[in-house]
């Protein structure tokens, strides 16, 4: 009997152990689900815009455009917020259409070349010294 007595203990011991220890581990003050934050943030003037072309084809207006990480760390929609391209231009009527197109990844002094299609009612005129292409902070 004092054999099962000693085992018994034993085993109680053990799992009070392994139940601290558990506890412990799960009642710890770091959150391991919170994304990683960075202690840099990215703004507008940390990237160079340009439009290097623009074409008629059909009803649509096609931006060939380069963007450019001036900043001297890599940007990331996840890490460091949304930012848009908006395109805008007037037709000679005053109407006014626009595009946008999301900065999805851009390494730290890398230009991207990408294009959008503005598109506007046919048989409408647009008028390209409207034309405005502009980051924006989302």
């Amino acid at each position: 009997m004092r054999k099962l007595s000693i085992l018994k203990s034993t085993f109680s011991m053990v799992l009070f152990v392994a139940m601290s220890l558990l506890f412990v581990n799960c009642s710890s003050s770091s959150d391991n689900d919170q994304a990683p934050t960075s202690n840099t943030e990215f703004n507008v003037a940390d990237f160079a815009l340009t439009v290097t072309s623009k074409k008629f084809v059909g009803d649509w207006l096609q931006i060939d455009f380069t963007v450019k990480n001036t900043s001297k760390i890599s940007y990331s929609k996840y890490e460091q917020g949304n930012f848009t391209v908006k395109f805008t231009a007037k037709t000679t009527d005053g109407e006014i259409f626009q595009r946008t197109t999301y900065v999805e990844y851009v390494e730290a002094g890398v230009t991207y070349t990408d294009d959008v299609h503005l598109n506007y009612t046919a048989g409408k005129t647009l008028d390209l010294s409207t034309l405005t292409a502009v980051i924006v902070k989302d």
